[in-house]
């Protein structure tokens, strides 16, 4: 007797791997991102509220910020989810690139332009992660 895994329970045969009740992808906006990361810096910068409030209330906030955003006005609202998500994506990519750039910043010789700096700082994160970084906006 061999043992099946049974669909209904998350096994190889769930619902979200075979595409029902799934919601279409939706790729974010360099607006959006922008949006997002104001979203972020705002609630986490508010001093009325500050650091004391818990994680589910303060992505609401951002969530709420987010959504009520003219920038945004006639695209999809995002769920709190989702823009949690997005954060913890732009965060990673940044915070691989900002390392990148302080690399690039020590190996700075002399005459070499900011322009350069980046460039090379772009160059040491596709030779580091195999991926081009496309994150400049945030």
């Amino acid at each position: 007797m061999s043992f099946q895994p049974s669909p209904d329970l998350g096994g190889s045969g769930s619902r979200a791997e075979i595409g029902e009740d799934r919601k279409q992808r939706s790729k974010w906006s360099t607006a959006e991102d922008l949006v997002l990361i104001s979203a972020w810096l705002n609630t986490s910068k508010d001093a009325v509220v500050g650091n004391e409030q818990r994680a589910g209330t303060f992505w609401l906030r951002i969530t709420s910020y987010y959504n009520a955003s003219p920038k945004v006005v006639g695209l999809a609202k995002r769920e709190q989810n989702k823009c949690k998500q997005r954060w913890g994506k732009i965060n990673e990519g940044v915070c691989k690139f900002v390392g990148c750039y302080d690399t690039a910043t020590k190996q700075r010789t002399s005459g070499q332009s900011e322009d350069d700096v980046l460039k090379a700082a772009l160059e040491i994160f596709f030779n580091d992660y195999k991926v081009k970084f496309e994150l400049e906006h945030a």
